[in-house]
């Protein structure tokens, strides 16, 4: 009796250090991995390619760790990273879980960056007031490469287009109230412009927003060698009859006669012949064509009986419509 007694308390402590080997160590383990991925966050660059490792290498970030940026300071966020690290890269059980840790919110641009909030930041011969023209946008709007360069997924940078959202008045627009120590080339080396302006701005500078032309360049430059009507107002859809028909209009330097018909559902500018044939595509879709002409376009012509060149149209003035052709 002794014996098994012996035997069987033998056994059971055996079978405890095995549910201990079994169960309590593996979860020691999953917990330390867990801390030191929390800490030290190693094995970042097992995941992402070697172009956007390198690109953070030579970049002004180079110094900040991964942590910094993409993981919230907090313990518990530390370490509920380093616990979804553990079962995402080193355990490979789970999905990387979307793409939240990418996402730098500005709270932590801000801890290193917080004088941007004050004052005037003067950087690479650009100077800037965050609080005005930053308001309403994140860091990430326009400094997505700062750490990673263009390796980013979303390449986002400032540059003339957005400025010029705001500066639109004469004050606004002088150039050096912006640029320190520039030459004019240099301000047009990056962002839209960089492409507006390049070697091939002939064939490129079309790209743009045409309606930030005028701020440097007047109409007469653009009417030159695209006729009259340029650069496009905001109100060009509702005036643009009258400089279509312009003998001096030259809308097909940039515009295919596709450009016209897939929004007026018919040939444009209407051909010759429309006149005698226009009975068939008015009659099977008169809305259509009560787009640009008013009832008395009609009225003029089929009830007064006044020959056609005289209609007046909804968009434009005597003669704009286009009804006469």
């Amino acid at each position: 009796m002794q014996r098994n007694a012996v035997h069987i308390g033998m056994t059971s402590r055996t079978r405890r250090r095995q549910i201990w080997l079994l169960v309590v160590l593996p979860v020691a383990m999953v917990l330390l991995l867990g801390v030191y991925n929390a800490s030290a966050l190693s094995g970042c660059d097992s995941c992402h390619d070697s172009g956007l490792i390198d690109a953070t290498a030579t970049s002004s970030h180079a110094g900040a760790d991964c942590a910094s940026c993409h993981v919230a300071p907090g313990a518990v966020d530390r370490l509920s990273f380093g616990f979804r690290q553990l079962f995402h890269m080193q355990l490979k059980l789970v999905g990387e879980g979307g793409r939240g840790w990418a996402d730098v919110p500005d709270a932590r641009c801000l801890t290193c960056h917080l004088d941007v909030e004050t004052g005037i930041a003067n950087l690479n011969g650009i100077s800037v007031r965050h609080s005005e023209c930053a308001r309403g946008s994140s860091c990430t709007d326009c400094h997505s490469t700062v750490a990673h360069g263009k390796s980013v997924s979303w390449v986002r940078v400032y540059d003339m287009e957005t400025c010029l959202e705001c500066h639109v008045t004469a004050a606004q627009t002088d150039c050096d109230m912006c640029h320190k120590g520039q030459r004019t080339a240099d301000r047009i080396d990056s962002g839209v412009f960089a492409v507006t302006h390049g070697e091939d701005w002939q064939k490129t500078h079309g790209m743009g927003n045409s309606a930030n032309c005028t701020v440097c360049h007047t109409a007469a430059n653009c009417s030159k060698c695209h006729g009259p009507g340029l650069p496009h107002d905001s109100k060009f859809v509702s005036t643009h009859t009258t400089f279509a028909q312009d003998p001096k209009a030259q809308c097909s330097g940039c515009h295919a006669a596709t450009f016209c018909s897939d929004c007026h559902g018919l040939e444009m500018p209407h051909p010759r012949t429309f006149t005698a044939t226009h009975e068939k595509p008015a009659t099977e879709n008169e809305a259509l064509c009560k787009r640009c002409h008013a009832e008395s376009d009609c009225v003029t012509c089929h009830v007064k009986h006044v020959h056609p060149g005289g209609a007046i149209g909804t968009l434009g003035t005597n003669g704009a419509s286009g009804g006469g052709q």
